[in-house]
């Protein structure tokens, strides 16, 4: 394969079977309703027309034994219509050898006096099988079927077809050119289309490709632009109680002047350890800001859902919301509102108009979100964008679930986190057990 040739996918080479085996069935039954040889005491002359008419001869080799016995003439005949199906069956992996298999049989034409128009018909398939795959491999089987063609239509040979036997041209030359030029004609147009048919496959493959990279590449972007904004967020809630810690540490021997020369030196080098940890927290929270881009502000909790549903009220969004989650920590409360956020603005985007339910649940080690929205088509698929990546990427940091699929024509987005931070990761609330 030239360097030029692109190798065709996998589940393009699984299906390559599928046209070779349907021409191949075509084949065989342009064979089988084909007569295969010339009554022994019969034989073609063309007319000034093209016409051919029976006058009475016989093949080339007469006076033998052997062949007025009956047997070796259908044996050939047969054994050449099997060589050319098999030759279409195998064009694609071996082409050179698929070429001899179809090309052998004119041979016996000298035994035959005419030969069967199906084994061009071979040869021409070959050629258009082959071309779908390599360019330079096609040229033995074109170049064995143009030369087929020519011979035949110079030669005065006649062919059999199913509406019996025909012939390309006059013997006295009138025609025989003019017949050669129509078959060339014809196997670069069918040929032609056969590569042109590879061409518009080869565009639609890398259309695919091209897709595929791009839905990669916009994946590992919103993942990476997620976790660092997560990862932003969270210095925030830690420092502010790490914060605390060193402030209480250092404020703990004057509020409890009764404390020990060594309880103060404990806790002294707790307060220098927060320092350090809040310094170096910094230094990633400033390489963060190159990346993530807005700065530092006050987080949303859990707490904060309910006004965030207001909002979307205000804005002529038809949301309504059940449940509370007012004691949820600062990391999931956080990712629980963005998580809300979000299933808000796909609503918006995606069933404008449409009315939106939001439920939270808390349970003992999680809390829940629910967000629920009619859709149109009940059998639409979900293809995860920038906005579910994220999601699912925050929730899966902490050790969450998250769900999204049509169910019963409405759209239904999940998100379960874990409140405990001494557990793994938690299976969905069983609240609502009817989603997968």
């Amino acid at each position: 394969m030239s360097s030029h040739e692109t190798p065709a996918p996998a589940s393009t080479t699984d299906r390559r079977w599928v046209a070779s085996a349907v021409l191949a069935a075509v084949l065989g039954l342009f064979l089988l309703f084909s007569p295969l040889w010339l009554p022994p005491d019969r034989s073609m002359e063309p007319q000034g027309d093209g016409i051919v008419e029976e006058v009475a001869d016989g093949p080339f080799l007469l006076g033998t034994s052997w062949l007025d016995s009956g047997y070796l003439l259908p044996l050939v005949s047969w054994a050449a219509g099997l060589s050319c199906v098999a030759a279409v069956l195998i064009a694609r992996r071996r082409p050179f050898t698929a070429t001899t298999l179809a090309a052998w049989p004119f041979v016996t034409v000298w035994l035959l006096g005419t030969f069967v128009w199906g084994w061009w018909l071979a040869l021409l398939m070959i050629s258009c099988l082959v071309v779908q795959g390599s360019w330079r491999r096609a040229v033995v089987p074109l170049a064995a079927t143009l030369a087929t063609a020519w011979w035949y239509a110079l030669s005065g040979v006649p062919a059999m077809l199913p509406i019996g036997p025909v012939n390309a041209g006059s013997v006295d030359g009138g025609r025989m050119v003019e017949a050669g030029s129509i078959y060339t004609v014809a196997v670069a147009v069918v040929v032609g289309a056969a590569a042109a048919i590879r061409l518009v496959r080869e565009s639609w493959h890398r259309s695919d490709r091209a897709a595929a990279v791009e839905r990669q590449a916009l994946e590992v972007e919103s993942v990476a632009a997620e976790r660092a904004r997560l990862a932003r967020d969270l210095h925030d809630v830690v420092a502010h109680h790490v914060s605390l810690v060193a402030v209480r540490a250092e404020s703990a021997p004057y509020t409890h002047p009764h404390l020990n020369e060594d309880a103060r030196h404990v806790l002294a080098e707790i307060a220098d350890d927060a320092r350090s940890a809040l310094g170096e927290l910094r230094q990633v929270l400033g390489v963060l800001q190159r990346t993530a881009g807005p700065g530092r502000a006050p987080q949303p909790t859990a707490r904060d859902v309910a006004d965030l549903v207001d909002q979307a009220r205000a804005a002529g969004q038809d949301v309504t919301l059940t449940g509370r989650c007012d004691d949820v920590p600062d990391a999931p409360g956080y990712v629980l509102y963005r998580a809300a956020q979000e299933a808000l603005t796909n609503a918006r985007r995606h069933a404008p108009g449409a009315p939106t339910a939001v439920e939270l649940t808390r349970a003992a080690q999680g809390v829940g979100l629910r967000v629920t929205n009619p859709v149109a088509r009940t059998h639409a698929v979900v293809t995860p964008g920038r906005g579910l990546t994220g999601m699912r990427e925050r929730v899966e940091a902490l050790g969450g679930s998250l769900t999204a699929g049509v169910e019963s024509s409405a759209f239904v987005l999940v998100v379960t986190l874990p409140t405990d931070p001494d557990h793994g990761p938690t299976a969905p609330l069983p609240q609502r057990e009817e989603v997968a």
